[in-house]
């Protein structure tokens, strides 16, 4: 804009010319002065071209960058100090002005062209000399620029006085003839005054109506601009359109870009392509009977659909909106809106599929599984539930109550668990009596963990598990026993006759012991495995809201370790490499379990991997380790598992004991001592120092490896 108003003023090549001149005679004055005083003499004619054609660029250079700010000071200076009112003032500002331009010029050209070719005479003194040429120079060209600014000035100021003397010259004119015509037409004259008169009249009326039409129209502008925002800030695409077989767009806002892709103006009045083109294929019938059945029967009408976007995906849409009729309640156009709900469907579908995979999981458990509410009454329960206590109500004003379910002795013992789980205090597992769809009864061990929703506690999940035949080997034992107590009492005077009776009686013991002991094993894991997966589930019900693919994961790997349980339940040994199988699917649920607060390091070699030991029993060790240890993500739980030169698994954890007032019973591991009884003479060792808790398993040969 600067160099305009300065070229307006003072044309460039009138500025190149008095810049060009201006470094010819001050390049050959300097230079001639240097020669002739020795400051800086010349040796031969080429010499002195260089150093001409040298200086002359930079004063060039120098010329611009002094006549460009000094035109702008000389228009800052007009505008807020004129030389009639204010001389000295007006003098000193431009002369300090006209030094500090010069002086930053100079300084800033003289470096630089110190730094690319360095002056013999040294920067200082160059410096000093360029400063007072340069302030000169810059005087000069600021008295050139002043008085061409006010010689522009003065001739616009001449061409203005000519061209308003020319008006008032007309104006005379003008005047001398009307009042030739008043001396000729007084008549004309008063009537035309008359008409003025009425003519300003309306003028003013004209006027009045004026500033009413522009407050109209800015208010109008207003909403426009209003509804613009509006319309940009829905979340959905709002449109007018004629219900024909198009639906042709009379407007649709530009939020359609972002649902279908296509800009609006694409779709209104069918340009590129009509509405009705990009609906899915399957959901044209269906759009078109919603908005026939509504607009006939005068409603809004709201459902969804699908549209197919540019880039070919499938997109989701609600659409809501109503008829607008004439006034002879005719249907002129459709208004609504369309809003893209893609990511709710695509969240509704991922939900429900989570579901399902959680209901089938549920439903693979042969125990039953229940929820229930504040009140105890039963939400939920698997396909085992149904089978143990019956199905379900789908009356939702008739829900059974789980107390039902138990005899009158057992309830108050429920109630009394239920109402500390309602106030977050941890419960034992019981043993009750249950009362099945049949009306027989049999004892259950019943697990059960409070269900927390957004924090609050608002319900009770558990798991039912039948110990029936537990508490029949039970009682076969204790038969058993008083049975050999009998037998003990006549021993001594029967010893020869009821030796044979002894014997089987003893062969008898040991087989019920085995089968106690077998049961114990059973007992043992109904026990271990509704803690895990409790804790499981309520894992995976956070995830499902969470991560739904890592829910999948999770369920899965869950499913692999409870199918992992009931596959080997019957089985005395399993291979190392099953074991461990199973075991990397058990931590995977550990770590999403405990959160970077348990770290198990296995190292073990290939060459092990055939050996055999009991199933399940690295699992044992490893929640008995959990149970039993506090940890946190400052002090994890660190379990490590490798095979040592003995042939023996050892799983060592570091020790940091809870404390609680529940009593360990050591059921785990005298189990897993008898189960290693029973198949090899080799024994299981656990050690417990200051430090650690070592476990060592010992592995056995299998057939493969004795053949090799």
């Amino acid at each position: 804009m600067i160099f305009r108003q300065i070229h307006n003023i003072f044309p460039f090549h009138k500025l190149i010319k008095l810049v060009l001149g201006m470094s010819l005679v001050l390049q050959l004055i300097v230079i001639t002065y240097n020669h002739f005083s020795g400051y800086h003499e010349l040796h031969n004619m080429a010499e002195f071209g260089i150093r001409v054609i040298r200086g002359v660029f930079y004063s060039l250079i120098a010329g611009f960058a002094l006549v460009y700010p000094d035109f702008f000071v000389i228009r800052f200076l007009n505008l807020k100090f004129q030389w009639n009112t204010g001389v000295v003032r007006r003098a000193v500002i431009q002369f300090s002005l006209m030094l500090i331009i010069a002086v930053i010029v100079s300084t800033i050209i003289t470096t630089i062209a110190h730094w690319i070719s360095s002056y013999p005479q040294g920067l200082p003194n160059v410096l000093v000399n360029n400063m007072l040429i340069y302030c000169v120079v810059n005087a000069f060209f600021m008295s050139i620029l002043e008085a061409w600014i006010y010689l522009d000035a003065s001739e616009k100021e001449k061409k203005r006085a000519e061209k308003l003397q020319n008006e008032l010259l007309a104006e005379a004119a003008n005047r001398a003839m009307a009042e030739a015509r008043i001396n000729i037409e007084e008549e004309k004259n008063r009537y035309a005054q008359r008409l003025i008169d009425q003519e300003k009249n309306l003028n003013l009326h004209l006027e009045d109506e004026i500033v009413k039409r522009e407050k109209i129209s800015q208010q109008l502008t207003e909403s426009r601009e209003q509804l613009k925002s509006i319309l940009t800030n829905l979340a959905g695409a709002a449109y007018r359109c004629y219900f024909d077989e198009h639906y042709t767009m009379k407007f649709i806002s530009e939020k359609i870009f972002d649902i279908s892709g296509y800009h609006a103006s694409d779709l209104i009045e069918n340009r590129k392509l009509s509405f009705s083109s990009i609906i899915h294929p399957d959901d044209v019938a269906l759009c078109h009977k919603n908005i026939l059945d509504a607009t006939r029967e005068k409603r809004h009408y709201d459902f969804e659909y699908r549209i197919v976007h540019k880039h070919g995906q499938v997109v989701w849409i609600n659409e809501n909106g109503k008829g607008i009729y004439n006034e002879k309640q005719e249907l002129s156009y459709l208004d609504g809106i369309v809003i893209d709900v893609t990511r709710r469907k695509m969240a509704e579908t991922e939900a429900k599929e989570s579901e399902r995979k959680y209901k089938d999981l549920l439903d693979l458990l042969p125990q039953p599984v229940f929820e229930l509410n504040l009140q105890g009454e039963v939400l939920l329960s698997n396909k085992a539930g149904d089978a143990f206590f019956g199905p379900l109500s789908d009356d939702p004003g008739n829900k059974q109550s789980a107390l039902d379910c138990f005899v009158a002795e057992d309830r108050p013992r429920i109630v009394e668990n239920f109402k500390k789980s309602a106030h977050g205090i941890d419960t034992e597992p019981g043993e009750f009596t249950a009362i099945k769809i049949d009306g027989t009864h049999c004892p259950v061990m019943v697990f059960g963990n409070p269900i927390i929703r957004s924090g609050e506690i608002v319900g009770r999940r558990g798991i039912i598990v039948d110990i029936s035949e537990r508490k029949r080997q039970e009682l076969k034992l204790l038969k058993a026993k008083e049975a050999l107590e009998r037998i003990n009492d006549t021993l001594e005077q029967r010893v020869s006759e009821r030796t044979k009776q002894l014997t089987e009686a003893n062969t008898q013991l040991l087989k019920v012991q085995k089968e106690n002991l077998q049961s114990q094993f059973e007992v043992l894991k109904q026990q271990v495995n509704p803690h895990f997966l409790f804790n499981s589930l309520n894992v995976l019900t956070s995830l499902i809201k969470i991560d739904p693919d890592l829910a999948e994961s999770f369920t899965e790997r869950l499913a692999k370790v409870y199918r992992y349980v009931l596959e080997n339940k019957d089985k005395d040994l399993v291979s190392l490499s099953t074991e461990l199988e199973f075991l990397n699917a058990y931590l995977f649920l550990l770590e999403i379990r405990f959160m970077k607060k348990l770290f198990i390091e296995i190292k073990i070699d290939k060459a092990f991997l055939d050996y055999l030991m009991l199933p399940i029993a690295i699992q044992l060790i490893i929640e008995n380790a959990i149970k039993h240890n506090t940890f946190s993500k400052a002090h994890p739980l660190t379990i490590k598992i490798f095979v040592d030169e003995q042939l023996r698994l050892n799983i060592v954890n570091n020790l940091s004991i809870r404390e609680t007032k529940f009593v360990s019973t050591g059921v785990g591991l005298e189990n897993i001592k008898r189960r290693y009884a029973l198949v090899s003479d080799q024994k299981p060792e656990f050690v417990s120092t200051s430090e650690h808790f070592i476990a060592r398993l010992p592995l056995l040969k299998s057939e493969k490896i004795q053949d090799e």
